[in-house]
């Protein structure tokens, strides 16, 4: 280079300081200096760990926090429910799973695609099969018939907003055409609620949202393993026991726990509202109802600073009230009640039979308004209450000239019920609806759907009475007498624990069941079985894909011995949802009573792939291998 050249190459480095010959360019300030420091010290550790997450990422540690995921099944690319998602909001052991579905990644033509968000009431606990979503499928599709309704069930059991708000980021993603949203049930006692047991109280929402940003990261997720390890798991249950668990977390209608839950639930549908619209689709958002007559609390508490001798005669009132009701006298009952509640009136109990005074006495106003003061009231807190329902409700207010249209579920259904009060006619127990319950919200449901659904689809629609749609949803879903007493039967064996046990209504609710279950045996004959099998097979000529009639068909052919039969269904969902553990163990289990073990042990070996920690395939496993160690 000569020197006119590197005169030149010094001058574009030089330039904009203030130099003469001879001289060098001033240092650094200080401030630049310390600037260039601040800087390099964040930078540095960043890109440390940027590369210790690649490196647990590229080892395979850790899950996917995305609630979909992508599966090839067949040679098809279909989006499934991520079992490992609620991962970041229970202890493994413990892990909710979503509903194993496959919803194609590519939505096909003619296809109008709705989310339904919720928890266990929207799932359709007891039995997903028939649950509101898939009798709204069944409505949808028999009144527009041109067009394919695809609603995907999203809710998961015993969660809370907290958890449905990231679902609803993942289904923003996802093509939706419309979402439905039916929460609230479980905002105390779900993750991060004021009576969780899951972790913190009622934390505040920035705690939250940051705490799910650490364990979207692997070494988020590592962190949180190593804490839980050195603590043993912070005293959270070790097994799943129902809402039974959360029976000493009781919480006064006024607990400041409580009080910071609703302020985090409203946050939280905001949020989720604002990702709908974001996504620019109609919503449907619906108040929560739940069983108020026929469900008494589940724990009562003595408002604090009652003196003892108010609570000794408070007591007194309150026995001789119940011998007067229980002797039938209901007036001079009511009347006993209402001293004792002008002592305390924040005992669920006495709210409850308070109201069900009123309603012998056809006092349907005041029954109402007590009933709904008892569930309220009640200390174990897993229904929605009116705090619930008045933020949902004022959210649509809100948002009256939006996307969002409201549904007021409570009082729809309770328009419908001879006292206007809703009880067991449409609730298993507390929050769970029936089969009919389910098919009642689904046709409130298809009402609102048809106000936003675009012309082109609305133009089809084929008017139908009531009995024939009710008829095609019992024929597509294959609502037969086997599955009725069946799912009674597993309702049954819920309320026969506790808490359920300590409930005032827990007899009367018994003998209901059982009731119901001898209803169903009267219309059994010889031919039942043989006609419910003809239901199951139409029902799948409709739906060959459907999982869960041939999961309910399976099951059927498992009762009747049919054990061929049963594990060709079994085989069937397997290819159909490949990613799913149970059809697996279930195909396993039943070769192995053939005598099949080498066959039963390649499925539950499967199975276990799937899901290591499944009891009921290691247990199965390890017993043949057990007796047959050729097999290991």
């Amino acid at each position: 280079m000569n020197s006119k050249a590197r005169k030149g190459h010094t001058a574009h480095f030089t330039k904009g300081y203030k130099q003469t010959d001879g001289q060098k360019p001033p240092p650094f300030s200080n401030r630049r200096r310390w600037l260039m420091r601040v800087v390099a010290a964040m930078l540095v550790p960043i890109f440390f760990l940027g590369l210790f997450e690649a490196g647990l990422r590229l080892a395979g540690y850790g899950y996917s926090t995305d609630f979909f995921i992508h599966s090839e099944i067949n040679g098809e690319d279909f989006l499934i429910p991520n079992r490992k998602f609620t991962h970041q909001f229970f202890p493994p052991a413990l892990a909710r799973a979503p509903l194993p579905i496959r919803m194609p990644a590519t939505k096909k033509e003619e296809t109008y695609r709705i989310f339904l968000f919720g928890e266990s009431a929207a799932y359709g606990d007891p039995d997903p099969s028939f649950g509101m979503g898939r009798f709204l499928e069944v409505l949808l599709e028999t009144r527009y018939p041109t067009t394919n309704f695809e609603v995907v069930c999203v809710a998961i059991t015993a969660i809370n907003s907290h958890v449905i708000l990231p679902i609803a980021r993942d289904c923003a993603k996802r093509d939706g055409d419309m979402w439905i949203i039916y929460m609230g049930n479980n905002e105390m006692v779900g993750p991060f609620g004021a009576g969780t047991v899951f972790g913190g109280k009622a934390p505040g929402l920035g705690f939250v949202r940051t705490s799910l940003l650490l364990k979207s990261t692997r070494i988020g997720q590592l962190i949180g393993e190593m804490v839980s390890a050195i603590s043993g798991g912070s005293g959270e249950p070790e097994s799943w026991n129902g809402i039974e668990m959360f029976s000493k977390n009781l919480l006064r209608h006024n607990d400041p726990a409580r009080l910071k839950a609703y302020e985090n639930f409203r946050g939280n549908l905001e949020a989720i509202l604002a990702e709908g619209e974001k996504a620019g689709v109609p919503i449907i958002l619906s108040t929560v109802a739940s069983n108020l007559r026929d469900s008494s609390p589940f724990s009562s508490l003595h408002k604090v600073q009652l003196a003892q001798e108010d609570r000794i005669f408070w007591d007194r009132l309150y026995q001789y009230g119940l011998k007067l009701e229980q002797a039938g006298s209901t007036k001079a009952a009511l009347d006993k009640y209402l001293e004792a509640a002008a002592i305390d009136a924040e005992f669920a109990e006495l709210q409850f039979r308070i109201g069900t005074c009123y309603l012998d006495l056809a006092d349907k106003h005041l029954a109402l308004e007590a009933f709904s003061k008892a569930r309220d009231l009640d200390a174990l807190a897993v229904r929605a209450d009116s705090m619930i329902n008045r933020i949902i409700l004022e959210s649509i207010a809100a948002n009256i000239n939006g996307p969002i249209v409201g549904i007021d579920a409570e009082k729809a259904l309770a328009d419908q019920a001879d006292d206007g009060i809703l009880g067991k006619e449409l609730f298993y127990e507390h929050v769970h609806f029936t089969l009919e319950g389910n098919y009642r919200m689904a046709r409130i449901l298809a009402e609102r759907v048809a106000d936003k659904i675009p012309s082109s689809i609305a133009q089809n629609f084929v008017q139908n009475s009531i009995e024939d749609e009710y008829q095609t949803c019992v024929r597509q879903l294959a609502i037969t007498l086997w599955d009725q007493k069946r799912v009674w039967d597993v309702a049954l064996g819920r309320i026969s624990v506790a808490p359920f046990t300590s409930q005032s209504s827990h007899l009367s609710n018994t003998e209901y069941f059982k009731e119901k279950m001898r209803e169903v045996d009267t219309r059994t004959t010889p031919a039942s079985p043989s006609e419910d099998r003809q239901a199951y097979e139409l029902a799948l000529q409709h739906s060959p894909e459907d999982t869960l009639i041939r999961w309910n068909y399976a099951q059927h052919f498992q009762m009747m011995g049919a054990l061929p039969e049963a594990i060709n269904q079994g085989k069937i969902i397997c290819e159909l949802l490949p990613h799913a553990p149970w059809p697996h163990y279930f195909v396993g289990s039943l070769l192995a009573k053939q005598g099949r073990f080498e066959a039963a042990v390649e499925f539950l070996r499967i199975a276990l792939e799937i899901q290591p920690d499944s009891p009921f395939a290691t247990n199965e496993l390890e017993r043949i291998l057990a007796a047959r160690p050729y097999l290991r």
